[in-house]
């Protein structure tokens, strides 16, 4: 979030289908950072009514309405260039692999060892403050790149934790 050309923080979209997901991620968040902030969705349609106004997404694959795959197509296609991280059950490496096409930045599994929710708020953290000048692409005037093959960015190559 920027306020008055001063970084304020980081804003999150979480897409979750399941209530206590989204709590205990907005909970582990609260504890460990106070600059960043989570806000939740749970379907493909009303998350891509918020995509533009936070600076990352983190979804899960499997969505009431669609999936994580499904957001990320529909965001790339309206020119939203947000980080999309997947946080998800989904163990699919051929749905991983689809999901890094369609131009997912980070690809996490949820696990329930210690430590997973550090991983994915030190991917937040990465992916939210690499350099981007607005969340949405201004169109064709543009060179056709995607911000990380442009020439001296800084923006993580996307990746999977495994």
């Amino acid at each position: 979030a920027v306020d008055g050309g001063r970084r304020t923080g980081i804003d999150v979209l979480h897409v979750e289908p399941d209530p206590r997901a989204a709590e205990l991620l907005r909970a582990f968040v609260a504890w460990a950072e106070e600059e960043v902030r989570v806000r939740s969705a749970d379907r493909v349609a009303d998350a891509l009514d918020l995509v533009t106004e936070v600076d990352c997404v983190v979804t899960e694959q499997r969505l009431p309405d669609g999936t994580g795959i499904d957001l990320v197509d529909r965001a790339r296609e309206h020119g939203v260039r947000t980080p999309v991280l997947f946080h998800t059950t989904c163990h699919d490496a051929r749905v991983e692999s689809r999901a890094i096409a369609a131009g997912a930045d980070a690809y996490l599994r949820k696990r329930s060892n210690r430590g997973q929710y550090d991983r994915l708020l030190a991917a937040i953290r990465a992916h939210a403050t690499s350099p981007r000048s607005s969340n949405v692409d201004p169109g064709p005037s543009r060179p056709e790149r995607t911000p990380r093959d442009a020439p001296g960015s800084t923006t993580l190559p996307a990746r999977s934790e495994e």
